[in-house]
C-alpha cells in the first residue's frame, strides 16, 4: 500500500504519520490487491477562518477512484473525519 501525504503551512510533523495511520484503517477492510492514496494535510495561517485545517485524499483502489476531504478547526479533526468519510466510500464500493 503506497500512501504519500503532503502537507502546506504549519502542519505538525506527527500530523503525516496520523493520516497514514487514518487512511490505513479506513482501508482495512478492503480487498484490493493494488491500493494508492495520495493526500495533502492545510493549515491556513489564517486562523480565524471556522475551518482551518483540511485533509483531502485520492485513493485508487484497483483502478477505481475515490476523493474525500474534510475541513476541522484543527489538524487531528480533519484527519478523524477524513478517516469517517473514507471507510463511508470503501463500503459503498464493496456493497456495489
Amino acid at each position: 500500500m503506497d500512501i504519500r501525504f503532503l502537507t502546506t503551512g504549519r502542519v505538525p510533523e506527527a500530523a503525516r504519520a496520523s493520516a497514514e495511520t487514518a487512511v490505513r484503517a479506513a482501508l482495512a477492510e478492503t480487498d484490493a490487491s493494488t491500493v494508492s492514496v495520495q493526500g495533502t494535510l492545510t493549515l491556513s495561517p489564517d486562523q480565524t477562518l471556522p475551518r482551518p485545517a483540511l485533509a483531502q485524499a485520492s485513493v485508487t483502489l484497483d483502478g477505481r477512484s475515490l476523493r474525500v476531504q474534510a475541513a476541522a478547526p484543527t489538524v487531528d479533526e480533519a484527519i478523524a473525519l477524513l478517516q469517517d468519510r473514507l471507510s463511508v466510500r470503501v463500503a459503498y464500493l464493496r456493497a456495489s
